[in-house]
C-alpha cells in the first residue's frame, strides 16, 4: 500500500459487531490510521509519525480497556486470549513511539495498521459478539 494510494473507505458494515459503543471505537481507530500518511508529508516526518502512532495507540488502549472490561462483565471464556492480541499490539506500536525500533517505511506501518484492525475486528472482535450482546450489563457498558 502506498501512501497516496490510500484511498480506502475505512468503514463498511461488514466490519460491525453491533454494539455501538465499540463500533464507535473501530471506526475512530480506523479514521485515525487513514489520516496517519499525512505525518509521512509533514515536515520532521519521523517525529510526526511516531506522534500520529502515539495518538494511535492512546486511543487503542481506551478502547482495549473498554472492550476487556466488557467482555469481563460478559464473562467470556476466552478474554484472556482476547488480551494477548490486544498485548501485540500494544508491543508494536510501543515500539515505534519510543523509537526502539525504526520507523518502517508508510506503506508497511500503514498495511501492518489495516491489516491488524480489520484482521481483529473481522475475526476476533465478531466472535464475541453473540455471547456480549446477551448481557445488556456488558453492553450498556461501552454505550
Amino acid at each position: 500500500m502506498l501512501a497516496d494510494k490510500l484511498e480506502w473507505d475505512a468503514w463498511s458494515d461488514d466490519l460491525s459487531v453491533g454494539i455501538h459503543g465499540i463500533d464507535h471505537d473501530h471506526k475512530g481507530i480506523l479514521d485515525l490510521i487513514a489520516r496517519l500518511h499525512e505525518a509521512y508529508d509533514a515536515p520532521h516526518a519521523e517525529d510526526a509519525v511516531r506522534i500520529a502512532v502515539a495518538r494511535i495507540a492512546r486511543y487503542a488502549d481506551q478502547h482495549f480497556q473498554r472492550e476487556e472490561r466488557m467482555l469481563e462483565l460478559a464473562a467470556y471464556p476466552w478474554l484472556p486470549q482476547h488480551r494477548a492480541r490486544h498485548d501485540t499490539f500494544r508491543a508494536y506500536v510501543a515500539e515505534i513511539t519510543t523509537g526502539t525500533a525504526p520507523l518502517p517505511v508508510v506503506g508497511e506501518l500503514l498495511s501492518w495498521l489495516v491489516d491488524w484492525w480489520v484482521g481483529h475486528i473481522g475475526t476476533e472482535d465478531k466472535q464475541y459478539r453473540d455471547h456480549v450482546q446477551g448481557c445488556a450489563k456488558a453492553v450498556a457498558s461501552v454505550g
